[in-house]
C-alpha cells in the first residue's frame, strides 16, 4: 500500500487511545507540578496561570478549527475528483460510438474494464485499497494507455475518411482527461495532505495546554477527574477525527461511489445480450 503519512500507519483506534493517554498523563503532569508549587505561590501568580491557560485553550482551538477546515477541503477535492472522473469516463463511452469497429467494441470493453476496477468490485474501497492500492494503480495506468495508443491508431488507420480524424480527437480529448483526473485522485488521496509539521505543532499546543490546564489545578488543590477525563476525550476524539477525515482509507468517513457503481452498470449493460419477447 502507497502511504505517504505517519499517521496513516497507525490503526484509528489505536490512535484515540493513545491521544487520550497522553493527554490525561501530562493533565496528571501538570496538576503534580502545581501541587509543588502551590506552598510558594501567591494570588497574582494563580491569576497569571489562568490567564494563560485560557489563552493557551484558546490557540488550541484555533488550530483545531484551522486543521479540520484543511482536512475538510481535502475530503472535498477527493469527492469533487470522482465525480469529475464518472463525467469523464461515461462521454469517453459514448464517444466511442463514433468509431468503426473493431475498435468501437476496443474502447468500450476498455473503459468499461477500467469503471469496473475503479469501483473495485465486491472488495469494497477499503479492502481493495488496503490490499494492493499500488496494484490497482497499475493496471488503471495500462488501460489509459490501451485506450490512448487505440484512439491513436484508429484515427492514422481511417485516412480514406475525412471526419474519423475529428471522432477520434473527441475521444482522444476524453482519454486525456481521464489521464489527468486519475493522477488528480491519486493526488488528492495520497499526497495532498496535512504536513507533519502541523500535526507535531498541534500535538505539542494540546499537551502543553494540558499541562498548563493541570497546573493551574495543582495551585488551587481543586480538580475533577469525571471533567478532566471529559476534556481529554473531547480534544483526542476532534484531533482522530480530523485525522481520519485527512486519509486516503478513512473508518468514520466514507466517499459515496454511487455514481461509478451506476457507471458501471450502465456499461456492463450494454454488453448484455438483448432478448426480444417471444425469444
Amino acid at each position: 500500500m502507497l502511504t505517504a503519512h505517519f499517521f496513516d500507519l497507525i490503526p484509528i483506534w489505536i490512535l484515540l487511545i493513545g491521544t487520550i493517554v497522553l493527554m490525561v498523563l501530562f493533565i496528571e503532569l501538570g496538576f503534580r507540578l502545581g501541587k509543588k508549587a502551590q506552598a510558594t505561590a501567591k494570588k497574582a501568580q494563580t491569576s497569571q496561570v489562568r490567564a494563560i491557560m485560557g489563552a493557551g485553550l484558546g490557540l488550541l482551538a484555533f488550530m483545531l478549527a484551522f486543521t479540520f477546515s484543511t482536512a475538510q477541503s481535502h475530503f472535498e477535492a477527493r469527492v469533487q475528483n470522482l465525480a469529475e472522473e464518472a463525467r469523464i469516463a461515461r462521454n469517453a463511452f459514448m464517444q466511442a460510438d463514433m468509431m468503426v469497429e473493431p475498435e468501437r467494441t476496443q474502447a468500450k470493453e476498455l473503459l468499461k474494464n477500467y469503471i469496473e476496477l475503479r469501483t473495485f468490485g465486491k472488495l469494497g474501497v477499503k479492502k481493495a485499497i488496503e490490499q494492493d492500492f499500488a496494484e490497482i494503480l497499475r493496471v488503471s495506468e495500462r488501460i489509459q494507455k490501451d485506450l490512448w495508443l487505440l484512439a491513436v491508431q484508429a484515427g492514422v488507420h481511417n485516412t480514406k475518411d475525412p471526419t474519423a480524424a475529428e471522432r477520434n480527437s473527441m475521444l482522444i480529448a476524453s482519454v486525456l482527461a481521464l489521464t489527468d483526473i486519475h493522477y488528480t485522485r491519486v493526488h488528492a488521496a495520497v499526497m495532498n495532505r496535512i504536513p507533519l509539521t502541523i500535526w507535531m505543532t498541534l500535538y505539542l499546543m494540546a499537551v502543553l495546554s494540558m499541562v498548563i490546564m493541570g497546573y493551574q489545578a495543582g495551585l488551587t488543590d481543586k480538580r475533577s477527574p469525571v471533567a478532566t477525563i471529559t476534556l481529554a476525550i473531547a480534544f483526542s476524539a476532534v484531533i482522530v477525527l480530523i485525522t481520519d477525515l485527512d486519509r486516503p482509507v478513512m473508518s468514520f468517513f466514507e466517499i459515496n461511489n454511487q455514481l461509478l457503481t451506476d457507471l458501471n452498470d450502465y456499461m456492463q449493460a450494454e454488453f448484455q445480450p438483448e432478448f426480444l419477447p417471444g425469444d
